[in-house]
């Protein structure tokens, strides 16, 4: 399988696609790393770009599979179920009813056959050899509210590090914002944790998400919130979980706000710092 060409000096850039797949709780997503400096395209046919979906996603704690292909040749394939996900980014070429798959993270690569149907209203994708499925041959349909808005309009290239204090919010909600925290590994790569609020009730009640991972496999995790001046609860619905904690929330020396959990109930609850890394984004159709 042919690989394109990444340019070092290139900036990292985050896919922040939210591709319009649960109707009950929706889950965005979040980065893939696209180092691409006007390498070749591969071979790829245009059919396959969109969102290809396994199961209905509609209640808390549904299966969740899909493979979602970009049309510059990188995608990921996400599983778990509503509420509780893992991610994997890959880069792919297809054409002619062969599809090479290679995953980033491990390196692993598979040849996969690829054909399409029509039955029951919608178009399926057929993949024999599936690298993430037992069977034989195993069926995704599209995600009808997926379109092309979605694809080029939703999946945002942002460089979201470094970013200055301009056009941060003023107030002390933590709502609307995605609150991270990147540490460069010594091996290479750049792990993270975020969590992504969307905007707060008038009551300080919201949902979002937490991310935790690399930019080549992370976890998705849907929660709720609840701010009250210097507390903020936590409630994780698929593990039942629940937990409050004092939080602080300062300028740093680069004035870039700064959000700290006095017990972070995703670091072991130990107190965990996480920069404003800009506003949150909705899904496609939210």
């Amino acid at each position: 399988m042919r690989r394109r060409v990444f340019c070092p000096s290139s900036l990292v850039v985050l896919v922040l696609g939210s591709l319009a797949l649960l109707e009950a709780a929706r889950e965005p997503e979040l980065p893939v790393v696209v180092d691409v400096c006007g390498a070749a395209a591969a071979a790829i046919d245009p059919r396959l770009a969109g969102l290809w979906q396994r199961f209905e996603t509609l209640h808390e704690g549904d299966p969740v599979r899909f493979y979602f292909f970009h049309p510059d040749g990188f995608g990921i394939y996400r599983y778990g179920k509503v509420g509780l996900t893992n991610t994997h980014s890959f880069d792919f070429e297809g054409s002619q009813g062969a599809l090479g798959l290679r995953f980033r993270k491990s390196g692993a690569a598979h040849a996969v056959s690829y054909r399409f149907e029509s039955e029951g209203g919608r178009e399926w994708l057929v993949l024999r050899g599936d690298p993430r499925e037992a069977a034989a041959e195993v069926r995704y349909f599209r995600a009808a509210d997926a379109g092309a808005h979605c694809r080029d309009g939703v999946l945002l290239a942002k460089d979201l590090r470094g970013r200055s204090a301009a056009g941060q919010a003023r107030t002390g909600a933590l709502g609307g914002r995605l609150w991270g925290d990147e540490q460069r590994f010594a091996t290479g790569g750049i792990g993270f944790s975020i969590y992504q609020l969307q905007a707060q009730a008038i009551d300080g009640r919201g949902v979002g998400w937490h991310h935790r991972g690399d930019y080549d496999e992370w976890t998705t995790e849907a929660l709720s919130f609840r701010q009250q001046g210097g507390r903020l609860a936590l409630q994780f619905p698929l593990r039942h979980e629940s937990q409050a904690t004092a939080i602080t929330l300062a300028a740093g020396a680069d004035q870039v706000r700064v959000l700290t959990l006095a017990e972070d109930p995703r670091d072991f609850w130990r107190s965990h710092a996480y920069r404003d890394m800009g506003p949150s984004f909705a899904g496609c159709g939210e």
